[in-house]
């Protein structure tokens, strides 16, 4: 299965990096302020390869996969982990 993860960047060094399982809003701008200038955000999307029985809890912002106590709930950061690792059936899509 495809899944698309949601990135917020900016353009300069050490600042914070989002990831997100449901689009950002683009009602809202984000900004970074470093050496007196300030960066508006850049949006961009990572498709990563996942298990056929991934589900998104679009309410908690969540992929969810496995039954009963096998259970597994992760963040986007952790999906984008799992992918760049090549672990639990996931990797980054070509």
């Amino acid at each position: 299965m495809l899944v698309t993860l949601y990135k917020r960047t900016f353009r300069v060094k050490g600042a914070p990096v989002s990831l997100s399982l449901v689009p950002f809003s683009t009602e809202q701008v984000h900004t970074f302020p470093a050496g007196g200038q300030v960066y508006e955000a850049r949006y961009s999307e990572v498709r990563v390869t996942a298990p056929d029985d991934v589900k998104l809890d679009v309410l908690h912002n969540r992929l969810v996969w496995g039954k009963g106590l096998g259970t597994v709930k992760a963040t986007a950061k952790e999906v984008f982990d799992l992918a760049a690792a090549g672990k639990s059936g996931f990797g980054l899509a070509k």
